[in-house]
């Protein structure tokens, strides 16, 4: 599995693709993109071997990691969405 939390450009997206798809790699989670946003249509928002993170810039606690997990489970069983999801539409 390869963890992009650097920088967006250390990934060259058509080589990622390649080793997700042959095999290579298992999953990919990228959190710095290269351009980002991420254009709408870039393969990587729909590969089933990528997630996306947001690339936010904070540091979060563990309470409020706790928290914010907490929330999404709530709000899943309660019939909602997952909170902070990202939006395609947006970009990010």
């Amino acid at each position: 599995m390869l963890i992009n939390i650097g920088r967006g450009r250390h990934v060259v997206d058509a080589d990622l693709i390649a080793a997700l798809d042959s095999g290579q790699l298992a999953h990919a989670a990228l959190d710095a993109l290269h351009p980002e946003p991420l254009p709408p249509d870039s393969p990587l928002w729909l590969h089933p071997k990528v997630t996306v993170m947001p690339h936010v810039a904070r540091r979060p606690t563990i309470r409020q990691l706790v928290n914010e997990i907490a929330a999404n489970i709530a709000s899943i069983e309660a019939g909602g969405d997952l909170l902070q999801e990202v939006d395609k539409a947006m970009g990010y």
